[in-house]
């Protein structure tokens, strides 16, 4: 039973990417709000910022999310892509090959690019995303070195987009795991995270997935911890007012920290 397996196991046997996006991407869904206009909105100020930049990013994801990476592509020459299975890798190789069959992604597309002002120029925007990711790899946090056995140069920029909280069971493991994934950042590159706070899972299709129940005040501490200087940060109540049996976070947190130190 789904129950009995490991975060990984759980992650490689279980989820399904369509129906992921199906049930939380699309604007018939309740979370649309949620995790993609809010969350959004908060990515293109921080990236827009200006001092969010370099040759080089690094995005995890817990699943074939790379839209995260949209409003990052302009800043950086080349960015590495790492998903939680082997599915979820499947998917991103035959989105960045334009395979008949990959998902449709192209209503997130066109909605983040109406977010940051250039709607009508979203085919282009997503044939430079594209044209950036130069690899796509799998990751496990809890390994020192995530995208073992592959030894990356340290990256200027590092998202983090719903990701931590889905691979770890309480805060030594959150802390180790953050740990790990940040021996991935330079020393003052940049970190853009993003959060359900007070969730404890979510559902994919008839699947379970549990979650840490990831708190603001826990979380500051362990970037501090972790050597990180949070810089901006946005947290908004859940947009939506029902469905808390399909997932139950109560706030989301944007946030865009500089690591300070190695550990």
């Amino acid at each position: 039973m789904a129950s009995n397996l490991s975060h990984k196991e759980r992650y490689e046997k279980c989820y399904d990417p369509q129906k992921m996006k199906e049930r939380y991407f699309t604007p018939e869904s309740a979370f649309y709000n949620d995790t993609i206009v809010q969350n959004f909105n908060n990515f293109i100020k921080l990236f827009s910022s200006g001092d969010v930049k370099g040759d080089s990013l690094i995005a995890l994801s817990y699943g074939p999310h790379i839209y995260y990476t949209l409003p990052a592509c302009e800043y950086f020459n080349k960015i590495t892509f790492a998903c939680s299975d082997d599915k979820s890798i499947q998917e991103v190789q035959k989105w960045l090959k334009n395979e008949p069959d990959a998902l449709d992604s192209s209503r997130i597309i066109k909605k983040i690019c109406e977010l940051q002002g250039c709607g009508d120029t979203w085919t282009e925007k997503k044939h430079m995303l594209q044209n950036k990711v130069k690899t796509v790899l799998k990751h496990d946090s809890t390994n020192r070195n995530p995208l073992s056995p592959v030894i990356y140069p340290q990256a200027d920029c590092l998202v983090l987009a719903h990701y931590l909280e889905h691979f770890v069971t309480d805060e030594k493991s959150y802390c180790e795991a953050l740990k790990n994934v940040s021996s991935l950042l330079k020393t003052g590159g940049h970190l853009i995270m993003s959060a359900c706070l007070e969730a404890t899972f979510f559902m994919c299709g008839d699947f379970k997935f549990p979650i840490f129940c990831l708190y603001e005040g826990f979380l500051k501490d362990a970037l501090k911890g972790a050597g990180y200087v949070i810089l901006e940060d946005y947290i908004y109540h859940r947009v939506a007012e029902s469905q808390y049996d399909i997932l139950d976070h109560k706030y989301v947190v944007v946030l865009k920290a500089r690591k300070e130190r190695e550990l």
